[in-house]
């Protein structure tokens, strides 16, 4: 490989991780929301003392007890609710905003059937999160075959996720991650996407000059001043 494309794959490699660190910092300015997601995914925040705060009787029956969840958290996107395209809220977060994504559901329908002694799993697609529960009656996003993470009889799971609904997990993803963004956040992703690479492409397009070559016209000696 000569000096040139060695220059140039150097470069679009510096590129593409810049992108990328300049993707996160936007998303996630506090990068300790994104280290706490992942804490959380592995202990995921069950707390049945909300049984306290939630208005309403609750009922017995998990069915109707998510039916009860659904209509007590309104369905609103993190990046709505709290700036950021994931957040793992507390199931007191969710209840006292009344409002959070299918994870803020399944940590309120978890807690509820912690307090009322009802068997549940936890489990998780691509892009959904869910509770599982006996007679739960599987769906098209929340089934076993899509299923690829989860806590299941108190152990974490995982196995290869199904890709079958490939363009599914793709607009979903986007609907959740990009078009809900905040415009002025895609302004600034865009702009700084825009600067990595025009500054990468006047790099590779800058001459290469060995530090052993000499400098131009160096080799022509100054006139003596008289």
């Amino acid at each position: 490989m000569n000096i040139k494309k060695t220059k140039k794959l150097k470069t679009a490699l510096i590129a593409i991780a810049a992108v990328l660190f300049w993707t996160f910092i936007v998303c996630f300015p506090n990068p300790y929301i994104f280290f706490r997601n992942i804490y959380r995914y592995f202990r995921f925040p069950i707390d049945p003392s909300i049984t306290e705060i939630i208005q309403g009787e609750i009922p017995d029956d998990p069915v109707e007890i998510e039916k009860f969840v659904r209509n007590t958290i309104k369905y609103k996107f993190d990046w709505q609710n709290y700036g950021f395209p994931d957040y793992v809220a507390t199931p007191r977060q969710a209840v006292m905003k009344g409002e959070g994504d299918c994870e803020d559901r399944a940590a309120v329908l978890a807690s509820l059937l912690e307090a009322k002694k009802i068997p549940y799993n936890l489990k998780a697609s691509i892009v959904h999160f869910w509770v599982d529960y006996p007679g739960k009656r599987p769906s098209r996003s929340e089934n076993e075959d899509v299923s690829f993470f989860g806590k299941v009889d108190g152990k974490h799971r995982l196995k290869l996720p199904d890709f079958s609904q490939w363009k599914r997990y793709l607009e979903v993803g986007k609907e959740g991650a990009w078009d809900v963004m905040p415009l002025y956040r895609k302004i600034i992703m865009i702009a700084g996407w825009l600067i990595i690479i025009s500054m990468s492409i006047v790099w590779i397009k800058t001459p290469y000059r060995s530090s052993s070559e000499p400098e131009p016209h160096s080799h022509i000696k100054p006139k003596a001043i008289e």
